[in-house]
Parts: structure tokens; C-alpha cells; sequence
């Protein structure tokens, strides 16, 4: 979701900054790339609590405030450059420059976007998923929900392996690319302290329509997954749908 959004103004930005159309497009693909990071074999010196993950969070979005603040002024900078070029009074050099300078605000707003919204829902799981540790164990097959969040415990046997089918069915059924957030084990969840190594998380809310409709295609396919509806009490973290079995805490 975030990394569709962050696409799409992309290029309403290059449709007034034609140059540059071909930078931005190479460059949010190769920002989108995700991959999966191993779990840190001294992992326990490096976890921190979800309390201090919540005060990093302020901060990082703060800073974020501060980047977009920086892109929007880069951006008049851009504009204003090209017209004083076309009138003959800077050199195309100096037109280029800001524009590089543009694009490199550009990707410091996207990578703290999406540095804050997997932060947002790794607290969610941390702080959440502890509850459902406490939770009576569903059976196969079972499926349980309350206020906060939904619960199914499919009998597929999962792996990631299994998520380009995933994908598959929501681009063929909703024509855009599904809004992973998070694939296999990131260094949020090592410093969290969470085995996030077999399950992807997807930055669409359950009670939405895509999310619905995931959640059905999960239930009928036999996927265990889990969804969190509502936010963190003072984190204002995000609902998602975590596909995989429950987060454990990592063995110390």
C-alpha cells in the first residue's frame, strides 16, 4: 500500500518535472525491492522494548516531517530553475543539479516512510501479539475474533514460498500489486525480538474491501493468518493482516 501510494504521486510530481520521469520510475522499483534479513545470532543485546521502539517511532516521524518539508521546497526549487533556463539566465548544469538534488530528498522521504510504517506494524504485532500468546489455542480450522483483532488457524502448510500466489490472486482481482509491508524477518523484528523468518505482513486494514476479500481467499485456501484491526492505544500503529502463524518472542 504505502510503496502504491508513494508510486503514484511519483508520477504526478514527474508530470511537472518531465526530466525526471525516467529516474523516479528506475528508482521507486528499485526501492520496492524487499527482502528478507536473517535473525542476528546476538540478537538479545540488540532487542528493545515496544516501549522504546514507540519513542524511536516519534522521532523517526518528526524526521519525516522534516524530509517532506525539504522534498516540497527542492520540488519549487526544480520548477523554478527549469523556467529560469528557459528563459536563458542559468546553465542547463545548474538545472541538473537541483534535480539531482530533488531526487535524492525524494528517496530519503520514501525510505522514512517506509522505515516508519513496518516500524508502526511490528509494535502492533509486538505489543498484540503477546495477547494472543495468552489466548486459548485455536484447533485446525478454527477461527476467532474479537474487537481487535482476527484469528484463523488454517491447516496449509505455509511457507513463504507460498507468497507469489498470494500476490498473484490480489493483482488478478484487484489489478495492483499487493502492499507487502513486511517479507520474512527484518531488523524491526530482530530488535523487537519477534520470529517474523515464515510470515509476510500486508498493510491493508480487514475490514476494508481488498482486506476482506484477502481474508476470505486465506480462509477458503487454508492460510493461518492473523488480523489486527485497530491501532496501538497512544502509538497510532497500523492495522494489518499478518499471514503466517503468530510471532514468537526469539529464544534468548
Amino acid at each position: 500500500m504505502f510503496a502504491e501510494v508513494v508510486k503514484s504521486r511519483l508520477l504526478l510530481m514527474a508530470a511537472t518535472v518531465p526530466p525526471l520521469l525516467v529516474i523516479l520510475f528506475f528508482a521507486v522499483n528499485g526501492w520496492n525491492r524487499r527482502s528478507t534479513v536473517s535473525v542476528s545470532s546476538n540478537h538479545s543485546s540488540a532487542t528493545i522494548s515496544a516501549e522504546q521502539m514507540k519513542q524511536s517511532l516519534a522521532r523517526d516521524r518528526k524526521l519525516l516531517a522534516d524530509y517532506e518539508k525539504e522534498q516540497s521546497a527542492l520540488r519549487t526549487v526544480v520548477i523554478a530553475q527549469r523556467k529560469l533556463h528557459q528563459d536563458g539566465q542559468i546553465s542547463k548544469e545548474q538545472v541538473l543539479e537541483a534535480e539531482k538534488s530533488f531526487v535524492a530528498a525524494l528517496k530519503r522521504v520514501h525510505e522514512m516512510r517506509y522505515s516508519v510504517t513496518e516500524t508502526q506494524i511490528a509494535i502492533t504485532e509486538a505489543v498484540l501479539g503477546e495477547k494472543v500468546l495468552r489466548m486459548p489455542v485455536l484447533p485446525v480450522g478454527g477461527f476467532s475474533q474479537t474487537a481487535e483483532l482476527m484469528r484463523f488457524n488454517g491447516g496449509f502448510k505455509w511457507s513463504l514460498k507460498e507468497a507469489p500466489r498470494i500476490e498473484r490472486f490480489f493483482a488478478q482481482t484487484f489489478g495492483r500489486s499487493l502492499p507487502v509491508t513486511a517479507l520474512g524477518q527484518s531488523h524491526t523484528h530482530n530488535r523487537l525480538g519477534f520470529d517474523h523468518r515464515d510470515a509476510m505482513d500486508v498493510g491493508l486494514h480487514p475490514d476494508s474491501t481488498e482486506g476482506k476479500t484477502l481474508i476470505d481467499y486465506l480462509r477458503k485456501s487454508g492460510i493461518p493468518f492473523l488480523a489486527l484491526r485497530q491501532a496501538v492505544p497512544g502509538a497510532a500503529t497500523g492495522p494489518h493482516i499478518h499471514i503466517g502463524k503468530p510471532s514468537n518472542r526469539l529464544a534468548r
